[in-house]
């Protein structure tokens, strides 16, 4: 007799093997696997518009949504790609709790370094979502910078390091972050260099736009709960 979880287990692992950085979510899902009946109800929207919907990212990341809900999720026509984007967002808005900085403005520097990318590699050996060079990666405990997880979190408690250092100044954190805290005080502000001379406006660009949809969000969820 077929085992079905072991058929479980191969249909989601075959799905994600298709996802850049796949392997890293699943061994991620593997371990939210004895989750609670609570993380479950999380997981999923209430009142089954998960058919309707797909997965809504638990509270505790996607380490915590048990198979059940990623089952139901594929089983209804959910997407891949789709669940990989909704994985991120639910990793961003962890981060940005644990370490009290703005999820707009980690959204902003990911789009900006990476464009979503979590599989992204520069030319000076950077990686993944919020691009660490590897002896920051290491500083910040990450072992796997091509983790979702991992990445996001290390790259945001980095992020939130340079807005310390620099006062709470975006501009100058965010300077900090793509050419070193070195090279900001050298010069007394944002380098001369090209790369983050467009890469800091760039993320204020986006973080801006980020924050004006998330106002009318609320604005048009208000005039509707009127």
């Amino acid at each position: 007799m077929v085992n079905p979880m072991n058929l479980y287990n191969e249909i989601v692992s075959g799905i994600l093997s298709r996802v850049p950085g796949g392997k890293a979510m699943y061994s991620q899902l593997q371990q939210g696997r004895t989750a609670s009946a609570a993380s479950a109800s999380r997981a999923v929207a209430n009142g089954g518009e998960a058919t309707s919907r797909g997965l809504t990212p638990s509270n505790d990341g996607i380490g915590a949504v048990p198979f059940s809900a990623i089952m139901e999720y594929f089983s209804n026509g959910g997407e891949a790609d789709e669940f990989l984007r909704q994985a991120i967002e639910s990793e961003i808005e962890l981060a940005a709790v644990r370490h009290d900085i703005d999820p707009n403005l980690i959204r902003a520097v990911i789009r900006a370094e990476s464009s979503y990318r979590h599989d992204a590699v520069s030319h000076a050996g950077a990686m993944g979502l919020m691009q660490l060079m590897p002896n920051t990666a290491a500083s910040l405990g990450v072992t796997n910078p091509f983790d979702i997880r991992q990445n996001i979190n290390g790259g945001t408690e980095y992020l939130r390091r340079m807005l310390d250092m620099f006062d709470q100044d975006i501009d100058l954190a965010v300077a900090a972050y793509n050419a070193g805290q070195g090279a900001v005080r050298r010069h007394g502000g944002i380098p001369p260099f090209a790369e983050t001379q467009q890469h800091v406006p760039r993320v204020r660009q986006f973080f801006e736009e980020y924050t004006l949809q998330q106002y009318q969000r609320a604005t048009e969820d208000s005039r509707f709960s009127s």
